[in-house]
């Protein structure tokens, strides 16, 4: 009895029924793309303080930014399903810019991981047996310190943006994003800063020495 209770209590709602389905996987999705994600982003900060890469880390890292993957594959899943949802019950919240502007973001989260899968795995396996940096031209340094912190920012900031009902129906896409890029540009900065400080810092130590040996 109770269960039939149950039943039919959720099935009272259809639409409501559905929308909390599309709910729970996008959670899931998203939970499991920011921890993991972030989890990585740890994991490469503590390697850019020299530690050596090995088989055991190297398949940490890949199951992580599997995980990451598969999460982002349930956001667009789901995020699609939201669109249609709305399109077909309530296509008034189509209106609201904010989903757009989470739209685009993912979007750009996207591309970045599909370039890092493409790239950054492919080369941290070439550096089993040292340090994740090690050798690694400045150039090549600077391109995987800004492909992570678009992935750290653009992790978060759909879920910031979806925590502020402020937005909704009241400020457009484009402000929304240009906020997005402007805390982008600051951490990013501030990683290459905090990351390659030292890293100049010695080098021209090292000049300094080479020099007063002559």
């Amino acid at each position: 009895m109770e269960l039939t209770q149950l039943l039919s209590a959720l099935g009272s709602d259809p639409e409501q029924m559905t929308r909390g389905i599309i709910r729970i996987f996008h959670f899931i999705g998203l939970s499991m793309g920011l921890g993991a994600a972030t989890l990585l982003d740890l994991m490469i900060i503590r390697f850019f303080l020299g530690q050596e890469m090995t088989e055991q880390k190297f398949e940490m890292f890949h199951f992580l930014a599997d995980l990451v993957n598969v999460g982002l594959k349930l956001l667009w899943v789901t995020g699609l399903s939201f669109l249609v949802f709305y399109w077909m019950s309530d296509p008034v919240k189509l209106g609201n810019e904010k989903v757009w502007a989470k739209m685009v973001i993912v979007t750009i989260l996207t591309i970045n991981g599909v370039f890092i899968h493409r790239t950054v795995i492919p080369f941290m396996y070439g550096q089993i047996g040292r340090t994740m940096l090690g050798g690694v031209p400045f150039r090549k340094k600077f391109i995987f310190v800004t492909m992570g912190m678009i992935s750290f920012v653009s992790w978060y900031a759909p879920v910031v943006i979806a925590n502020l009902p402020q937005l909704n129906f009241q400020v457009p896409m484009v402000q929304i994003l240009i906020a997005y890029a402007l805390v982008l540009l600051s951490i990013m900065t501030l990683a290459h800063l905090l990351l390659f400080g030292s890293e100049i810092a010695n080098a021209g130590r090292n000049r300094l020495r080479r020099r007063s040996y002559l």
